[in-house]
């Protein structure tokens, strides 16, 4: 289920959410070199009519996509639920939240468990230095962070996208 490579593919970022499932497939992990080797993790679409994390992936990745620049650190992106964003829908019927799939979840048993559980591997194997998830909500919120782990390593990376 999950694909895997190692450049940006022609024309990609020249794509809108909604035409991703066309190109790539499915759920795809793309692994970018860069100057530090222990890459971030960067999500998008994990909702698939969530799409602004996938415009500022589009943004950044720009300058880079040609490869005669050089990425400061690794990059690993997963483009995550494309065949919901193919429709502009947070998740396609009978598909479980891509947010409540990730290892250590209750219920192990679809195969989009299988999918992160595959992410979560690959990416230990890299040996991830951080993991972003970039995504909006229906509200009028402000930026905000998450993280899992008390530790001022981990509040200061998160202080980097909240005001809080």
């Amino acid at each position: 289920m999950l694909k895997q490579l190692d450049h940006i593919p022609p024309g990609l970022l020249d794509l809108e959410a909604t035409q991703l499932q066309s190109a790539l497939g499915g759920p795809t992990l793309i692994h970018l070199e860069g100057r530090r080797q222990e890459p971030l993790l960067v999500t998008v679409l994990m909702h698939g009519n969530e799409t602004t994390g996938w415009e500022a992936v589009r943004i950044l990745l720009r300058p880079y996509a040609s490869g005669e620049e050089e990425l400061p650190r690794a990059l690993s992106l997963f483009i995550s639920n494309v065949a919901a964003a193919a429709l502009g829908l947070r998740r396609l019927d009978g598909q479980p939240d891509y947010n409540r799939v990730w290892p250590g979840c209750e219920d192990s048993g679809t195969a989009e468990h299988v999918l992160m559980r595959e992410v979560m591997e690959t990416m230990r194997a890299r040996h991830v230095f951080a993991s972003i998830d970039v995504h909006n909500n229906t509200g009028l919120n402000p930026h905000y962070a998450c993280v899992n782990v008390i530790d001022n390593r981990f509040l200061h990376l998160a202080t980097m996208f909240g005001r809080t």
